[in-house]
């Protein structure tokens, strides 16, 4: 008989592997995270209007509903461009990602651009969206263009 393991224990099991990501993938990981966080700050400030104004509990659960459906457009982008630039980082980006991110961020451009000039939302507020969804498209495209100079790098290669 033999004194080898048939079942490999766990500490002799390989370890995960380290993030092939890069550093501006964790920034924009970041960056889409203070976008949630902000987006939840002003749907709480944009609640507090209503409150202040309505103290009946329908006036207050109609406004509930009206503040979570509009800023679920916000919310939402921004947290699954975080779960993109998570998943860059840990695996390396996917080009359908980069694309989503583009779907999803470059509308708030036109949109902040207008929370600035017609709602009553603080400036900072439309200023700080149109900032962090500029940055986060930018991460999209340079992902895009890195991803498709490794790629054609790499076809060469093989040939």
């Amino acid at each position: 008989m033999s004194d080898d393991f048939i079942i490999k224990p766990v500490a002799q099991r390989a370890k995960k592997s380290n993030p092939i990501g890069r550093r501006a993938d964790k920034v924009a990981m970041f960056i889409a995270a203070l976008g949630a966080i902000s987006s939840i700050l002003a749907a709480v400030w944009f609640f507090s209007g209503f409150a202040e104004n309505d103290s009946r509990p329908e006036h207050l659960a109609s406004a509930v509903g009206l503040t979570l459906g509009l800023f679920a457009f916000a919310i939402i982008p921004f947290l699954l461009v975080a779960a993109f630039a998570r998943r860059a980082y840990l695996k390396g980006p996917r080009r359908a990602h980069m694309l989503w991110t583009l779907l999803l961020m470059l509308p708030w451009g036109v949109l902040g651009s207008l929370a600035i000039s017609y709602t009553p939302l603080l400036v900072w507020c439309g200023v700080l969206i149109v900032g962090l969804a500029i940055l986060l498209s930018f991460w999209a495209v340079m992902s895009l263009v890195l991803e498709s100079q490794n790629s054609e790098v790499d076809t060469e290669m093989s040939q």
